[in-house]
């Protein structure tokens, strides 16, 4: 199995819950002071928020993803701890918390079970850039 990304000991891969879609949102900020007759002045503060967002679909009966592993994810997130996240090729983004899960199951059988489960993960990078 091929390692997308690792989210602490957490391991996206084909088989366990995999993403089609990765979004980075990266921020600075700056404090303003008032001029007279002129622009506000910008003084450079530091880094801000650095977000990811990871989207995918879960097709467990086709061996893509297993609808545990979005439960795997939500007990991480109660811990309340921040994980290092990597992607396969070793490049590593920094240590990230886990905001928020979004779920949406369609495609039922007569069981009650998805068929199919959209998903998107959303983490806040906590450390200090160096």
């Amino acid at each position: 199995k091929i390692m997308l990304m690792a989210l602490g000991q957490f391991l996206f891969t084909t088989d366990v819950l995999s993403f089609n879609e990765l979004q980075r949102q990266r921020q600075w900020k700056y404090g303003s002071n008032q001029v007279a007759k002129g622009r506000d002045t910008q003084q450079f503060m530091g880094s801000g928020d650095d977000t990811v967002s990871l989207t995918g679909q879960i097709y467990q009966e086709h061996g893509f993803g297993q609808r545990q592993s979005i439960d795997d994810i939500a007990k991480m997130a109660d811990q309340g701890l921040g994980y290092v996240l990597t992607d396969g090729s070793g490049y590593i983004y920094g240590v990230y918390k886990i905001d928020s899960i979004d779920e949406n199951k369609n495609n039922f059988v007569d069981v009650g079970v998805a068929r199919k489960i959209d998903f998107n993960i959303k983490i806040t990078r906590i450390d200090d850039e160096k």
